[in-house]
């Protein structure tokens, strides 16, 4: 009886923490990158400011309008650290500006489920997988922005990138 007692206990708290992970992730998301339209300089100062470690920062060159920049930093929570990740692009067609969270060791569906829970999400507009059956695709509308989860659900891998981005067309 004390046996399946412990068991049961194990399984319940392996939950939990399953589910705190994803809780804390969409949350991380929500803090981040939901305040407003996503904001590479403001998104930059907010790490900035908050000392984050930078993993990386990486860009073209700004010639006649044109470039592309990406800044990431490590974010540190209770059930483990994920990727925060600003990134901007400008070209002939348009500008992008993004602001998303990736992680390794998390469960995708539970992510899912937690995104459409704490941010009252309606039926995403598209969910394809990957053509070769590894990721998942998965897109809602949010504001004018597009909210874009992948993960590795059909394969069962965990992991998972989420992110809020806006396009804006520039060409007159």
């Amino acid at each position: 009886m004390l046996r399946l007692a412990v068991l049961v206990c194990l399984v319940s708290s392996s939950a939990a923490y399953a589910n705190q992970r994803s809780a804390e992730l969409v949350n991380s998301f929500q803090m981040y990158c939901t305040p407003g339209p996503p904001d590479f300089a403001a998104l930059d100062a907010k790490a900035t400011a908050m000392k984050l470690v930078v993993r990386k920062d990486v860009g073209s060159p700004r010639k006649e309008g044109q470039f592309t920049h990406a800044k990431s930093w490590l974010v540190s929570l209770d059930s483990g650290s994920h990727e925060l990740v600003a990134s901007e692009a400008r070209g002939p067609s348009g500008e992008v500006t993004a602001c998303g969270i990736g992680a390794e060791n998390v469960d995708g569906e539970e992510v899912k489920q937690e995104l459409v829970k704490a941010m009252k999400l309606a039926a995403p507009i598209q969910q394809t997988a990957s053509p070769d059956g590894a990721q998942r695709l998965t897109l809602w509308k949010y504001d004018d922005a597009t909210l874009v989860l992948v993960d590795g659900t059909p394969m069962k891998i965990p992991g998972m990138y989420l992110t809020l981005q806006r396009r804006t067309n520039t060409s007159r």
